[in-house]
């Protein structure tokens, strides 16, 4: 299957995501919050918050459109790489309104890496989040195009505490949840037989569920529980996690003012890399 290069640069208008406190509260169930996290899950709190990687969930449905605009063969699509900005906390209920585009689409030889870009605002047009998206079409690269810039990271900063090092649960129904919390329906994360025909041992858990997990990690230790601190946060998607694993979350300061580095692993096996998160 060819890839469809002329949808790049294409603006991509969802409808507006009406949504309330249940979802919110639903998906951070689906990024393992507990009893100790209740400002996230009781509609009661009078500090109801909402975690910002919730940011994923109105976007999702840009990321389908574009890849399927794109001609992305959906049975070997990774996720390679995501990236939130804040501007703004994000209300626990409301009318958001996305825009996206396919900003670009890179040849990795074997594999096509498809970038996916959106903006968000609340009913009122402030701006709210931009999320950015890199998927890999496994099977199609190949077509002669550019293979895109290398990214740097910061340096870590010399001799310097991990200000997070921290291990996290995960529930054996951790990725139940997160389907729909998270509104990702993928098979792979729930259907036994799907997941062995791909090679995997049992369903895994889906990366942004990992990537919730991390984000809750930072805002407890990085951010004081306070949402409106984080200005970015982006990660690789390394490795697969299985509901029930205990992650190790991980971050040290860099040689960049009010950013550090992220990492998570499962035992020796890194399944976040490439972390870097902005604190204000």
């Amino acid at each position: 299957m060819e890839l469809d290069l002329t949808v790049v640069g294409r603006t991509l208008e969802p409808p507006p995501f009406a949504y309330d406190w249940k979802q919110c509260a639903l998906y951070a169930l689906g990024i393992g919050a507990g009893p100790d996290e209740l400002d996230y899950v009781w509609e009661g709190s009078k500090t109801f918050k909402v975690a910002p990687s919730f940011a994923v969930v109105p976007t999702f449905p840009i990321v389908v459109d574009a890849l399927m605009k794109v001609r992305a063969d959906m049975r070997t699509v990774v996720h390679g790489e995501q990236a939130i900005r804040l501007h703004a906390p994000i209300p626990r209920e409301g009318t958001l309104h996305s825009t996206g585009r396919i900003a670009a689409v890179y040849d990795k030889g074997k594999a096509a890496l498809v970038l996916i870009e959106t903006e968000t605002k609340d009913a009122a047009g402030s701006r709210l989040f931009d999320t950015t998206w890199s998927i890999f079409c496994r099977g199609q690269g190949g077509f002669g195009g550019d293979r895109g810039p290398t990214p740097a990271l910061p340096e870590a900063a010399e001799g310097a505490a991990p200000q997070i090092d921290v291990e996290m649960a995960t529930a054996p129904n951790q990725a139940m949840l997160y389907r729909l919390g998270g509104g990702d329906l993928n098979p792979l994360h729930i259907d036994p037989a799907l997941a062995t025909k791909v090679g995997f041992k049992a369903p895994i858990l889906h990366g942004l569920a990992t990537f919730g997990f991390a984000t809750r990690a930072v805002l407890r230790d990085l951010c004081g529980g306070d949402p409106a601190r984080l200005r970015a946060i982006s990660v690789r998607f390394s490795r697969e996690v299985y509901p029930g694993e205990t992650l190790r979350v991980r971050a040290v300061p860099s040689t960049a003012a009010g950013t550090s580095l992220l990492e998570a692993s499962v035992d020796d096996r890194v399944v976040l890399s490439h972390g870097v998160v902005e604190i204000g």
